[in-house]
């Protein structure tokens, strides 16, 4: 009993030499962010404006708030001639001026003015030329995955202009398709439809590259999709190669950093990726994200059979181990085509 009194005696003590210490929450006011690019490819040309949700805030943001509205966005180019864009709701603002169209090796700036008077403005940037794609190629990889263990791996084969510095960035979507058991045609009718449904497949993966190490030279081989395979048939494949300017450049390579952070002692101390839109009465407030001055090549490829390989074998295999759903393809694979998609 003495002992007990003891501990409990020890404990009020030592609980009544603890302060209680109210740490300040730290906030951050919302910074505007922007998305959006001018190429030389037909207009209209988009600009997404949103703001950042506040750091530590209380309560529930609305996220309507962090749409950009009554915004003024202007872009210009180095011979005086300019475009507005037209709020289109949700933060969205596009051109309507069809006779405006990006060219490469003209220089172009965008400009924002907030509905509070802030003014924001990038450097103007010369649009670079872009090489044109040389081909696409595939190859039939294991994926290590149990759901979909075989994919096609798509790569682009381009050449470098040489006696310039070129700066590149991709992207790349593709179709793959997916089978059911499919409806009658018609009443009566033994003929199934809706048998195959064309799913698409992207990925949100920042995909640069400099020439310095190539300049001048072929490159090939530069990975740009994974599409799973689910059935046979062909696959459907459209990569877009972008000429950047070295600027843009550099801030995706800071955004691949920062995305790379193991979380380490060793990592270097996280900053935020400020862009090339600057607030004109204040240098030091930069919005988020980049206005992009790029031009743009593409190239559609149609691969219509599966590449050899030492487990092709193993791949038909897992084909004709799949259970293929009754019904129409729609209502398992959700509102996705039937029909083959055009261009191919």
């Amino acid at each position: 009993m003495y002992r007990l009194f003891v501990i409990l005696l020890t404990s009020v003590l030592v609980a009544a030499c603890i302060d209680q210490v109210d740490l300040p929450i730290r906030t951050e006011e919302p910074r505007l962010v922007v998305e959006g690019q001018i190429t030389n490819e037909a207009p209209p040309y988009t600009v997404r404006l949103t703001y950042t949700g506040k750091y530590g805030g209380t309560g529930g943001q609305n996220v309507n708030d962090q749409y950009v509205k009554e915004a003024q966005v202007t872009v210009a180019d180095d011979q005086g001639r300019s475009a507005r864009f037209v709020s289109m709701g949700l933060g969205l603002y596009q051109t309507t001026d069809s006779t405006f169209r990006g060219q490469v090796g003209r220089a172009y700036s965008l400009s924002v003015v907030l509905a509070d008077g802030k003014r924001y403005v990038t450097k103007s940037e010369r649009m670079p030329a872009v090489p044109v794609i040389d081909s696409v190629s595939a190859t039939l990889i294991k994926t290590g995955s149990i759901v979909t263990p075989y994919a096609l791996s798509y790569a682009v084969n381009t050449t470098d202009p040489a006696n310039e510095q070129n700066y590149y960035r991709w992207s790349a979507y593709g179709y793959t398709t997916r089978l059911s058991m499919g409806v009658p045609c018609s009443l009566g009718n033994p003929t199934r439809c809706n048998t195959r449904c064309w799913v698409s497949v992207s990925n949100d993966i920042v995909n640069v590259y400099s020439d310095e190490a190539i300049n001048g030279n072929p490159l090939r081989g530069r990975f740009v999709l994974q599409v799973p395979i689910y059935a046979v048939g062909p696959q459907l494949v459209e990569v877009q190669q972008y000429g950047i300017t070295q600027a843009n450049y550099q801030f995706w390579k800071l955004y691949q950093q920062q995305n790379a952070r193991t979380g380490s002692i060793f990592d270097p101390l996280p900053a935020p990726v400020t862009g090339n839109l600057v607030n004109t009465s204040d240098p030091s407030d930069l919005a988020r994200g980049y206005f992009a001055v790029t031009s743009i090549t593409r190239r559609r490829y149609r691969q219509q059979s599966f590449p050899s390989a030492v487990f092709y074998s193993a791949l038909l295999s897992f084909i004709s181990s799949q259970i293929i759903p009754d019904g129409d393809c729609r209502a398992t694979y959700g509102n996705v085509p039937i029909l083959e998609p055009e261009g191919w």
